[in-house]
Order: structure tokens, then sequence, then C-alpha cells
């Protein structure tokens, strides 16, 4: 979820604009920017992933006047790239969104700590609990760091939405939002873990180099 309309932040939009900004360069500071600019392989998988979720950001449905869901594929970018480069990906297409009418300006710090912060880093933890903690086994990487992870990302950005709305909106619109929008919530979960799955298990299975947070001699060769 995110926010396609204002709801006229004020002192929230300028502090969210401020934790944004500082996540954002941290995120260019984490970059391996010799990597990058030295494997054109690598930037053209980046632009592209970009250019993918760009797009699928377009297709966004209104619940409401104010709040839309779609796809984030956080996850994918964060097991591809890393959170840094995931951050920036994800920026770049809040961006586009943006640019394209599907967002406001003065949304745009929440949005980019709603669709882009928030969800790459969960998926970051949920992947590190993963590497730590769980065996290496390759149906466990799929299925956890990949399907958990996207859940718990999206439900993350949902509840926070739900939050922001109820300090932004009167009793009576948010129990109306409540009532006829926000049950949209659940039903957006099974498509992003199978989404998220789905692209990961391919990648890992046909492009595994594709996939940074992957390691093929851990989850495959010692299977």
């Amino acid at each position: 979820m995110s926010f396609s309309a204002s709801l006229y932040p004020e002192t929230l939009g300028w502090i969210a604009w401020v934790l944004y900004t500082l996540f954002f360069i941290f995120a260019l500071w984490q970059v391996p920017w010799r990597i990058l600019f030295r494997e054109k392989g690598l930037q053209h998988l980046f632009l592209g992933s970009v250019v993918l979720v760009s797009f699928l950001w377009q297709m966004q449905a209104n619940i409401s006047s104010q709040v839309a869901i779609h796809l984030i594929l956080a996850t994918t970018l964060t097991l591809m790239f890393y959170w840094p480069m995931a951050l920036i990906a994800t920026s770049l297409a809040l961006v586009s969104v943006t640019l394209n009418g599907k967002g406001t300006w003065d949304m745009f710090a929440i949005n980019g700590l709603l669709v882009c912060v928030l969800p790459v880093f969960v998926s970051h933890w949920v992947w590190q609990f993963v590497e730590l903690k769980l065996p290496a086994n390759y149906f466990i990487f799929v299925l956890v760091a990949a399907g958990l992870g996207s859940v718990l990302a999206v439900l993350s950005a949902g509840l926070v939405v739900i939050t922001i709305t109820w300090f932004y909106t009167s009793g009576h619109q948010f129990t109306h939002l409540a009532q006829n929008y926000f049950l949209f919530l659940p039903l957006t979960l099974p498509p992003e873990a199978v989404v998220n799955g789905m692209l990961i298990s391919g990648l890992t299975a046909y492009m595994p180099d594709w996939v940074r947070a992957f390691d093929p001699k851990k989850y495959l060769d010692e299977a």
C-alpha cells in the first residue's frame, strides 16, 4: 500500500523527508560503485529491474481516493542486489510513479519510507535471519527469504499506512476506510509472496549469478 493523493502531512512530511534522505544517502554510501561501473551486465540487470518495477508500480489499484495497492517486489530486489541498490531501485521506481501522476510530491518521502525503506530493510532482516539461524536449504531460502520476507514487507507497509491514515482522517472517514478498503490488505499478501517466490526460484535455478544473496555452493552443492 502507498498514498496516491495528499494527506497534507505537514510536520510528518518534513520528518519523513529527513529520515528518507538519511537512508538514501547511507544507501548511496554503501553501493559498491567500483563493481557497478566495472560490470556492464550488472548495470543492465539493475536498470532493467528498475524499469520492470516502475512498470508494475504504474498498475496500481486505488482502494480509496488516497490509498493505492500494487506489487512492491522489494524483496526480490533486495535478494538480487542487497539492500543499498534495492533501496535506490525502488526509489527510482517511486520517482517514475510520482512523475506519472500516480503520487504527489508532498507525500513522496512518506511513500519512500513505506514502499522503499521499510520493505527493503524488512526483507534484508528476514534474509539475514535465514542466513544466520536456519539450515542451508534451498526451499527454506525461497519460502522464507523470498516468500515470507515479501509478506512481512508488505504487511509492515500496510500497517503503517493504516496508522498514518488513522492520524490524518476523521473518525468517520477512518471507520469507512477500515470497513471497506483496509480489508484488502490481507488479499495483497498471497500475490506478493507468490510473485516474489516465483521470481527468486526461477532466477536461482537458471540465473543464480543474478541473485547476489544466493550462494549456490551453500544452498545447492551442500544440500
